[in-house]
């Protein structure tokens, strides 16, 4: 208890002592930087996590506004930028009481650059420019006594969208497995792992029979085509390797499905021969599929 009462006491003299050393000139804050103040109040006071970022950072969406970043003198604000960007150039409008220092943390593709600010005096204001390998930030730099934020970070659109789009992509894949059980539950020679089921194809080519589906079961690859082929000629099923050389391959046709007995990284559908030929051709997105999809990073962010 002695030591808890010698400590605050000590702070508040310091406090006291820095109060009385700079000047007295600095402006009332807008609501905007209150805003911004107070959500870093509640990180520094209580831990309460009722703030945009779990680290206790303020966060700003990229490109919706220009940030105002408030400083204090004797304290180190950290701007963290996003994961793998690297800092290009550090432009400050008053160079003389503004001091930048770059610093990294973590390593390999975990590396994030930070930029530590510091002021050296109270009711400063200017502007802080950075360009960085991927994009450039423009900054409205404030300094107060008390009140400062010790940790800014940016969020992104293309992260947010990113987000987006792999929840969608999950549900979508949900629908696909539950059309593909439905309808392998009709066709009982086709597997039934639904569980395992990979639908990341890209199939390339306009031929009138051009496969409806494509996908996998982490064992054999099943091509679905239009209902049509069974009255029509049937392609021919190929192979390619790395160097798109054609290689045989064991299939079978069961109605309007191919059943290929292995799983493949690109392959080719063919019918006819010189000036006739069309071609269809079938890549495999990605190697292998996780059944976990990361939605939110932070799910206690606001913006």
């Amino acid at each position: 208890m002695k030591k808890y009462v010698i400590s605050v006491v000590l702070l508040l003299t310091a406090q006291l002592q820095a109060d009385e050393i700079l000047s007295d000139n600095s402006r009332e804050l807008s609501q905007r930087e209150w805003h911004s103040v107070s959500l870093s109040k509640e990180w520094l006071n209580n831990g309460n996590k009722s703030f945009r970022g779990t680290d206790g950072s303020v966060s700003f969406l990229f490109g919706a506004t220009m940030p105002r970043v408030v400083v204090a003198p004797l304290k180190i604000t950290d701007i963290q930028f996003q994961k793998g960007e690297k800092i290009m150039d550090v432009q400050l409008g008053d160079t003389t009481r503004w001091m930048t220092s770059p610093s990294i943390s973590g390593e390999g593709n975990n590396q994030v650059s930070h930029l530590l600010l510091k002021t050296t005096d109270v009711g400063l204001e200017t502007t802080l420019f950075v360009s960085t390998n991927r994009r450039t930030y423009h900054m409205n730099l404030f300094s107060r006594k008390h009140e400062y934020m010790p940790i800014v970070a940016f969020k992104y659109k293309d992260e947010i969208n990113k987000k987006w789009e792999n929840y969608n992509n999950h549900f979508e894949k949900q629908a696909q497995r539950q059309k593909a059980s439905t309808q392998l539950q009709v066709s009982p020679k086709i597997s039934k792992n639904i569980d395992n089921l990979d639908f990341d194809y890209r199939i390339i080519g306009d031929a009138s029979w051009k496969p409806t589906r494509v996908y996998n079961d982490g064992i054999k690859t099943y091509i679905q085509m239009p209902k049509s082929m069974i009255y029509n000629e049937a392609p021919i099923f190929l192979v390619l390797d790395q160097n798109d050389n054609n290689q045989l391959v064991n299939y079978r046709l069961t109605e309007n499905n191919y059943i290929v007995d292995k799983l493949f990284n690109q392959g080719i559908l063919i019918i006819g021969v010189g000036d006739d030929q069309e071609k269809i051709r079938i890549e495999r997105k990605s190697a292998s599929r996780s059944n976990i999809i990361s939605i939110w990073e932070d799910d206690n962010e606001e913006y």
